[in-house]
């Protein structure tokens, strides 16, 4: 055993791995795919991970891992030593670990409500739970916290900062509902569940929904009786023309 009082660059040996852990507030999964990859280089090219150790901070004899959970469960699925730089346990660990992530490769945008979510912050709980219920996409969702048809930058930045706020809740959960309403709809064909949940399908919808000459009950009816191309369709503005086409048929 070894403690993190000198040397912040140390080296963990394989038999105390389960010294390590995830960070509580790490936002991000471990992917298969990016695991085979690193395991494949390390394999190959030989172990050059002690050149960019992981990062981590030392809590109650742990090692908290900050930054490089791929690196750390390649190396442990090897059967080898773990290079760690430990950082002072004082750091910003929030701020710290979006900036890392951001840096080699930018979060998903779900990945800062998870981290959020971690810390506390009851709103991106909420938001977690209305991606669940409602099958939306999370940039479709800060559009429809922020009352908008369409994700924009400042508004995003905002949400990536921790400051995401509701604009109007009884506009969030009509909203929501109304594109819940669309779940297993349609007959020539069956709005299929892969396109309801695009987000270039839903944007689409959020914009109708903004066009106050649009009813949606007439599109409903006219999606279960009319032939439509809505599964063939990939861009949003094709979509919205398709969905318009609709709903005058209802």
């Amino acid at each position: 055993m070894f403690n993190a009082d000198d040397n912040p660059y140390k080296v963990l040996p394989y038999k105390d791995k389960d010294l390590l852990e995830s960070h509580p507030i790490q936002g991000r999964k471990i992917l298969n795919y990016n695991l085979t990859n690193i395991k494949k280089s390390i394999i190959q090219l030989g172990n050059f991970v002690e050149a960019n150790p992981i990062k981590v901070i030392y809590v109650d004899g742990k090692y908290l891992i900050i930054d490089g959970q791929h690196r750390t469960k390649a190396l442990i699925e090897l059967g080898l030593d773990i290079p760690m730089h430990v950082l002072p346990s004082n750091i910003n660990v929030s701020s710290l670990m979006i900036a890392l992530n951001s840096y080699q490769q930018p979060w998903q945008i779900a990945y800062y409500a998870i981290h959020f979510s971690a810390i506390g912050i009851q709103i991106y709980k909420d938001f977690l739970s209305h991606l669940d219920k409602y099958e939306v996409s999370a940039g479709i969702l800060v559009a429809i916290y922020n009352k908008k048809t369409t994700r924009r930058q400042a508004m995003m930045q905002e949400y990536k900062d921790g400051n995401l706020a509701i604009v109007d809740h009884k506009h969030v959960e009509f909203t929501l509902l109304r594109l819940d309403s669309l779940r297993n709809l349609g007959k020539n064909p069956p709005l299929l569940d892969s396109t309801r949940k695009k987000q270039q399908f839903q944007q689409a919808m959020l914009e109708a929904f903004d066009n106050p000459d649009f009813s949606f009950e007439k599109f409903k009816k006219g999606l279960n009786k009319v032939t439509h191309q809505l599964n063939l369709i990939a861009k949003k503005s094709d979509m919205l023309k398709e969905i318009y086409i609709i709903e005058k048929k209802g």
